[in-house]
This record gives structure tokens, C-alpha cells and sequence, in this order.
């Protein structure tokens, strides 16, 4: 249906906005913000995530992260920092790029994040996603998975000794993660 809502002629993608909207909605009646998340990686891993009309992973992360600060700040859902992240990065069958991007643009535009509360969840999110990419880099470099490779980023091994063949992918982690500190830094935390 999302694919075939693409070809509409909706220049604006408004029914796939609005299936993805009544998706989710459906979701977190039914089992919260984790359900949300397991059928935002089944459903996007099927579709192309370059493509923004079938997969709008601006919209579907906003719902998402609003639902989990409100769940978790009413107390009636536990919602892990890494939980959006990991739903959105399965989406997109663990490419980092697109979600980041993501991630980025509701970051920079404040009319769409007011709270402090949901910048911070959004902010955490990056991190989850960083660090999975560094995993990823180090556990290329190794020929091992990514959770063997957590294993060494939780010991001595760091992201500098991953060599020159990843040298571009660890400069760019290093520099999202120095950029997004600044964001930290930046809010009025008590």
C-alpha cells in the first residue's frame, strides 16, 4: 500500500504521511512505543530507504520520540534511549546516513522540538546511532559481527586503532559526535 500510495500523484507524499501516522497510532495503542518500533523496522526494511516518499523517516521518528517522552515521563511505558534509533536504523537496514540526516534536521529546526526534554531524547538517539556505526566500522575491521565487535569497543580496543582503511567513517563519527556535544552543551540542563 505504501508503494503503491507513492504513485499517487501526491507531490507531497500526504496518504503515505497518513498511513505511516494511523500505523503507528495503531502500534502504540496495541503494545506502546516498543510494538511501534518492531513494526517501524519490519514494515521500512521492506521498502527503499532512499526513498522518502515511501519511508518518511522524519515523520516516523518525531511520532516515535514524542511517544516515547510522553510514555516515559507519564510513567507508563519504559522506554530505552536506544529504542527509536535502533527501530529507525533497522529501517533503514542499518545505514546510519539516512537516519542521521534525520536526526539532524529536526536538531537544527527548534520550532519542531520546543521540549528540552524531547531535544535531550533526540540528542541520546544520535548517540545510540554513533555508536552503532562505530561498532559497525570496528567489526568491518575486524571480519567479525557487530556484537563481537561490542565486546572490544567496551574494552581496550577503540575507535582510533580501526587503521586507515576506515580512516573517512571514523573521522565522520568523530566530528558528528564533537558537533552533537556542542548541541549538549548548548541546553539549559539543571
Amino acid at each position: 500500500m505504501l508503494s503503491f500510495a507513492n504513485y499517487s500523484g501526491d507531490a507531497d507524499s500526504k496518504i503515505v504521511r497518513e498511513v505511516w501516522a494511523r500505523l503507528l497510532d495503531q502500534a502504540l495503542t496495541k503494545g506502546g512505543v516498543a510494538e511501534a518500533c518492531s513494526v517501524v523496522k519490519r514494515v521500512g526494511s521492506k521498502l527503499d530507504p532512499a526513498n522518502g516518499a515511501c519511508l518518511p523517516l522524519d515523520i516516523i521518528c518525531l511520532h516515535l520520540e514524542k511517544a516515547a517522552v510522553d510514555r516515559l515521563s507519564s510513567g507508563e511505558e519504559l522506554v530505552g534511549d536506544d529504542d527509536v534509533a535502533r527501530a529507525l536504523l533497522g529501517a533503514c537496514k542499518g545505514l546510519p546516513g539516512p537516519v542521521l540526516v534525520v536526526y539532524d534536521h529536526l536538531l537544527s529546526n527548534g520550532a519542531i522540538i520546543p521540549s528540552l526534554n524531547l531535544k535531550l531524547r533526540l540528542l541520546r538517539s544520535v548517540l545510540a546511532i554513533l555508536r552503532e556505526w562505530g561498532i559497525s566500522v570496528i567489526a568491518h575491521r575486524l571480519g567479525t559481527t557487530s556484537a563481537g565487535a561490542s565486546f572490544f569497543l567496551d574494552g581496550t580496543f577503540s575507535l582510533n586503532q580501526t587503521g586507515t582503511a576506515n580512516q573517512g567513517a571514523r573521522d565522520k563519527i568523530i566530528s558528528l559526535a564533537n558537533r552533537y556535544m556542542t548541541e549538549v552543551r548548548r541546553l539549559n540542563l539543571p
